[in-house]
């Protein structure tokens, strides 16, 4: 069985940011654990970027985030 994984516009209606403000989060590296999918795997158009549900939790618990 694999993990669910959310996109970055999942991750960030989760906790009611914009998508650019979690980008910056990743690019900064203070944002939980996430994985880049290679473009061929990656419908076109859509982000390949991936948080797995554990990390985020993980992350939620460890900065005491709660989710909307």
């Amino acid at each position: 069985m694999t993990e669910p994984y959310l996109t970055n516009d999942q991750l960030a209606a989760r906790w009611g940011l914009s998508p650019a403000t979690i980008k910056g989060q990743r690019a900064r590296g203070s944002g939980p654990v996430y994985y880049t999918i290679p473009r061929i795997s990656a419908p076109s158009g859509a982000s390949r970027v991936r948080y797995p549900l554990s990390q985020v939790l993980a992350f939620e618990e460890a900065n005491q985030i709660t989710p909307n």
